[in-house]
């Protein structure tokens, strides 16, 4: 058996080999077999030193996972409660969303009625509003015909104007337009007081009966304040006593006689003036003096004056059934006539007849026949909405 051979690293120093003993020849299979025991050896003892040190960690990862495995065991209890909880939730939750589902269902059939009944009764009661507002402009109509004062009907209009506004329906904006113009008309129409000059009159006829005759007698005028101051002065001065002149003595009590004597000639003067006015007062009581330019008021008897004063009355009457009825040409030849009589039959002096006398000629220049508006362009527009409601019916 040869000996086995050397292997001299790569660049070693190359020696002369020792020599050596013979030894025997390991064989290969020999040789790994005995390279796997040491490496089982070694792994062994790896292991064992491995699991030296790891033993006292796996006990403490143990006892973590023992104490999370239980947490999770809790947890997972509670949400199995909570789960439960909900689930019960949510079947109650469904329950009563089918019952809120039915009554939702219910609730819609409901509103539906309604809504069909509210739609029947805002078309009734458009119907009902649109035959209340036809009646109404009739009458209106009917009143200017009549002569009723245009304000009067312009509030009755603005009232309806008021109503089709709280309606607030599209389909009536042609009658409110059509009311509208109406009410413009009459708010520049220059319609005569009717009612006023009625009272006028009648506060006349109440006063007919104060207004005196030319033919009667009046009572005289009192005199200013100075004359009859005067005349008084006069006759007290002619009321004294001749030797009463006191204050103007002396002390001694002498006087001149030329100065009695002058006082004497001006009593006598004052005393003659006095006489003169009462007896000129006197005078004026018996005979009186007056313009008349109508003879036959002075020819009139006093048992005719109760006559007079009734025709005054009558045509005063007559002129205001002629303002009621609209007829201006009787109203102010009534008027005509009953200022010629006031003229003519009674004392124009008298403030009382010289006042009626100007109020009636005031009320000649007013017009009372003037041609009223029609409402006929609001009852046509109304009648159309009418016929239209009904023709979509």
């Amino acid at each position: 058996m040869s000996e086995p051979d050397k292997i001299v690293p790569a660049g070693a120093p190359r020696s002369d080999p020792l020599p050596t003993e013979p030894m025997q020849r390991v064989p290969p299979a020999a040789r790994l077999a005995q390279w796997h025991a040491w490496v089982a050896w070694i792994a062994l003892a790896i292991a064992l030193f491995t699991a030296l040190w790891m033993w006292p960690r796996l006990g403490g990862l143990e006892s973590e996972a023992t104490r999370r495995l239980q947490g999770a065991d809790q947890r997972v209890t509670e949400l199995e409660a909570a789960l439960k909880y909900a689930q019960d939730q949510l079947r109650d939750t469904q329950n009563r969303t089918a019952v809120l589902e039915g009554r939702v269902l219910e609730t819609a059939g409901l509103q539906a009625q309604v809504e069909k009944l509210y739609r029947s009764l805002a078309s009734d009661s458009t119907d009902m509003l649109l035959v209340e507002i036809e009646s109404a402009l009739a009458l209106a109509n009917q009143q200017l015909v009549l002569g009723t004062h245009p304000q009067v009907v312009l509030g009755a209009l603005q009232e309806i104007d008021l109503r089709l506004g709280r309606q607030d329906d599209p389909s009536l904006a042609g009658v409110r337009r059509a009311l509208l113009g109406d009410i413009d008309r009459l708010k520049a129409f220059p319609a005569a007081d009717v009612g006023a000059l009625a009272l006028r009159l009648d506060s006349l006829l109440g006063t007919i009966d104060m207004f005196p005759l030319a033919a009667s007698v009046r009572a005289p005028a009192p005199r200013p304040a100075s004359q009859r101051g005067a005349n008084g002065e006069a006759r007290g001065r002619a009321a004294r006593p001749a030797g009463g002149s006191g204050a103007a003595e002396s002390p001694a009590g002498a006087a001149d006689p030329a100065s009695r004597a002058t006082d004497a000639a001006s009593r006598a003067t004052d005393a003659a003036a006095a006489g003169l006015s009462a007896l000129r007062d006197e005078l004026q009581q018996l005979f009186r003096v007056r313009r008349i330019d109508t003879p036959d008021a002075v020819l009139v008897a006093p048992e005719q004056a109760y006559f007079l004063r009734q025709n005054l009355r009558l045509l005063l009457l007559n002129a205001r059934l002629a303002l009621l009825s609209r007829n201006e040409a009787l109203f102010h030849n009534d008027l005509e006539r009953a200022t010629h009589w006031l003229r003519a039959y009674y004392d124009g002096e008298h403030r009382g007849v010289a006042g009626a006398s100007a109020q009636l000629r005031q009320m000649m220049g007013a017009r009372i026949a003037l041609e009223a508006p029609t409402l006929a362009e609001s009852l046509a527009a109304t009648r159309a909405a009418r016929a239209a409601r009904e023709a979509r019916r």
